[in-house]
């Protein structure tokens, strides 16, 4: 299970915001502008690469879900939580609404940040348990 959520932690929990983590706040309230767009895009819907493939926040978990227990710990039971607001901000990103985004947007932020520290906290203590 350590290595599982080490390659999660990495795959996911690192480049799930990997660019918009270093925006001003400023650009997370007002007008949905650029900037703002295209790092969710980057983040959200480019989140692992592959030469010319991308992966998006939501087939990362899926493909590292699919290796995990049944039953999640209750970290990772967040995670999969806080990805299904990514999943639904991405068909707004993918849709360039950027009105619905804005609407989504403290949310996204707020899974994004849960996803990183959950899966963080989840790594520590499995390092712990050791």
């Amino acid at each position: 299970m350590l290595e599982q959520v080490a390659a999660l932690k990495h795959d996911l929990g690192k480049y799930v915001a990997w660019t918009s983590a270093n925006l001003e706040d400023a650009v997370w309230t007002g007008p949905v502008d650029d900037e703002l767009v295209s790092a969710l895009c980057a983040d959200l819907l480019a989140t692992r690469t592959h030469g010319e493939s991308k992966e998006a926040a939501w087939e990362v978990w899926r493909s590292h879900r699919a290796s995990l227990p049944e039953a999640l710990e209750p970290e990772l039971a967040a995670v999969e939580v806080a990805v299904g607001v990514l999943e639904d901000a991405g068909a707004c990103l993918r849709r360039g609404d950027r009105e619905a985004l804005a609407a989504k947007r403290s949310a996204v932020r707020e899974a994004q940040m849960t996803i990183r520290a959950q899966l963080r906290g989840l790594h520590r203590r499995l390092l712990r348990e050791r």
